[in-house]
């Protein structure tokens, strides 16, 4: 579950016109548990107007660096839009502790990117973690609608002038023409000329891949390397947002009796299979992890000990992760008529 501290701002930079990049002050006596490895997020929890919200921001800082986190307003996105317009240096903020599982995972030599919009803030994490503590490569495709909507474009061009020989970019813009760079949005039919970086050594097949931005690039790009020989287990993907659970309809019916275990207590429910695990949890006052509710950020992940279910949408676990039980409460819908699952134990 989420630990949560009281953190002061210490500085906000305007990145565009509708993103900034917000650093915090850790107290020493919290260095520890803010402690984080490149691609991690953390969770805000404001009161806004009266109401308790809670959203996931990606780090975008290097690991000896102030924490920072990029924030991009979105269109009705309440939290998004208080933190670019409301906040000021110094106020405190409820700041959870660091987590997440889109992190570098091997040894390849050569790291890719592709990101599209404020996707890049966990990338921008990875990239200033390859090219200042290692020898590798980093090659990034990143899309966004003009130069002037473009997140960390000056530092990702002063890093490309610092790294020359290790550092690769590709800018891809949707709504304006630019000179040197490509024009469109990055699909399944172009991502592999994308790919085509003049490095001679550049093995994209021997290169782990890190993809962030919207589920429909995520879902066909991703498509189009597995089907082009690029092993699933080299793949690491990331939704950056996600306003709220894809509606379904169960297809289950009947009732199912869930144990739950939360801070080593555990309780057992009737519940409906037409209601999501962490539904389930919630409407009986248990107190399960969780953070976005939309499958997203991997806060509400349990070990599923008994029982079976189905998950409506992952994009977090990977193909082992469910094969040992981990499950997405939030996503996850009962088929048996019994469930054991497990949050301590993940």
């Amino acid at each position: 579950m989420a630990n949560f501290h009281n953190l002061d701002i210490k500085n906000i930079v305007r990145e565009t016109s509708d993103s900034v990049v917000i650093s915090f002050k850790v107290p020493t006596a919290l260095k520890k548990k803010y402690t984080y490895s490149a691609g991690q997020y953390t969770s805000l929890k404001l009161n806004i107007d009266g109401i308790e919200v809670i959203r996931d921001y990606s780090i975008c800082s290097h690991v000896d660096e102030d924490l920072s986190i990029g924030v991009k307003k979105l269109e009705n996105g309440h939290m998004s839009s208080f933190l670019n317009s409301s906040v000021k240096i110094g106020d405190s903020v409820k700041v959870s502790e660091p987590r997440g599982r889109f992190t570098i995972r091997n040894n390849f030599n050569s790291i890719i990117a592709i990101a599209a919009g404020s996707g890049i803030t966990p990338i921008m994490s990875m990239l200033k973690q390859i090219l200042f503590n290692t020898d590798k490569n980093f090659y990034l495709i990143y899309s966004n609608k003009s130069e002037e909507t473009t997140m960390f474009l000056s530092q990702i061009n002063e890093l490309k002038d610092r790294f020359k020989s290790r550092f690769f970019v590709k800018l891809v813009f949707t709504s304006t023409k630019i000179a040197s760079h490509q024009f469109g949005r990055i699909t399944e039919s172009n991502i592999f000329s994308l790919l085509e970086f003049p490095e001679n050594k550049f093995k994209p097949q021997q290169s782990s891949l890190y993809i962030c931005g919207p589920k429909k690039m995520l879902n066909s790009v991703s498509s189009a390397l597995e089907k082009n020989g690029f092993l699933n287990e080299n793949i690491f993907y990331e939704l950056f947002s996600s306003s709220k659970r894809d509606s379904f309809v169960s297809s289950e019916s009947g009732d199912v009796i869930i144990s739950f275990t939360v801070d080593d207590f555990t309780s057992k429910v009737k519940s409906s299979k037409k209601k999501t695990v962490l539904d389930s949890a919630l409407d009986n006052d248990i107190d399960a992890p969780y953070s976005c509710n939309g499958g997203v950020c991997g806060s509400c992940i349990g070990k599923l000990n008994k029982g079976e279910v189905k998950m409506l949408n992952n994009t977090v676990l990977s193909e082992s992760e469910i094969e040992d039980g981990l499950i997405l409460a939030c996503q996850a819908v009962a088929v048996s008529d019994e469930l054991d699952i497990d949050f301590d134990d993940v």
